[in-house]
């Protein structure tokens, strides 16, 4: 899926000022997606103009009447309202207002664009709009082409958000409030997917840290008390519990209350430990 600064949407009727928009921002540094190809209307087409909104920092729309009498480009807005994108209306001629069905438009402060130095001080504002808080709005993009492909995937947990990249979502979401624009749906739900399976290969690595755990322990007590049995004392035998109960109790603790960290596994141990320490030491003694 392709990642760019703004998505251009226009009528081809518009096609010359649309040019000279794009070479100004192309000039300004900006990578522009716009379609300059009159490509009939396709599944295949509209795949690329689908994953080419979603990965838009910013969505410019240039108003006119044949914008809005156009399919395409009332598609193209809509999707750039379900996707929460930044949505810029350009404005370079009058039209019909009651054309405009979009409230993603009607409530946005349009960019009113005319020739010679109206141009260019437009233009500069519309500079001024792209860079406000263009961070966010990157990561906003690229968390939707995320979001996207999992969810066009079936929600495979393959594409889950994983170390890093998740820190750095849950980071930026924590941030979001008053933030334009703020989270869809959809990356919500990924962030929240994210989190439960990274937090279930946590507790999959930990389920196999305590078996082991465990089953080293279980090796240590058979060698201890069957294999040398004849041969030790029964304070001998006590002792060695120093070696073997560390490990059970930890696998026990962690097989229990410890299925997603390691403290509570660590906290069942010492308890175990405490205690065994206060047998040794005040009532092994005694008996």
């Amino acid at each position: 899926m392709t990642l760019s600064d703004i998505f251009v949407s226009y009528s081809r009727r518009d096609a010359e000022f649309v040019r000279q928009l794009t070479e100004r921002l192309q000039k300004a540094g900006l990578d522009v997606w716009i379609d300059w190809e009159d490509i009939p209307y396709s599944s295949n087409w509209w795949d690329e103009i689908s994953q080419a909104v979603e990965g838009a920092s910013a969505f410019v729309c240039v108003l006119s009447d044949e914008y809005f009498a156009s399919e395409t480009c009332r598609a193209e807005l809509k999707l750039a309202e379900e996707a929460n994108k930044r949505i810029i209306p350009v404005c370079y001629k009058d039209f019909d207002r009651k054309l405009n069905h979009s409230n993603a438009v009607a409530k946005t402060n349009w960019l009113m664009f005319s020739g010679g130095d109206h141009f260019d001080a437009s233009f500069d504002a519309l500079i001024d709009t792209l860079n406000a808080d263009l961070p966010w709005r990157k990561f906003h993009s690229r968390l939707q082409v995320r979001a996207s492909e999992w969810a066009h995937k079936h929600k495979d947990s393959s594409y889950h958000l994983y170390g890093q990249d998740l820190d750095e979502a849950v980071r930026h979401l924590e941030q979001s409030k008053d933030k334009s624009p703020p989270p869809t749906t959809l990356q919500l739900n990924y962030i929240e997917a994210s989190k439960a399976g990274a937090k279930e290969v946590v507790r999959k690595q930990l389920r196999g840290f305590y078996w082991a755990a465990l089953a080293y322990s279980i090796v240590q007590v058979f060698v201890i008390y069957f294999w040398d049995f004849d041969s030790m004392s029964e304070t001998a035998m006590i002792k060695m519990s120093w070696v073997w109960l560390p490990g059970l109790s930890f696998a026990l603790g962690g097989l229990t209350v410890g299925r997603y960290r390691m403290r509570p596994a660590v906290a069942v141990m010492a308890v175990f430990m405490a205690l065994f320490a206060v047998f040794y030491s005040a009532i092994w003694p005694l008996l």
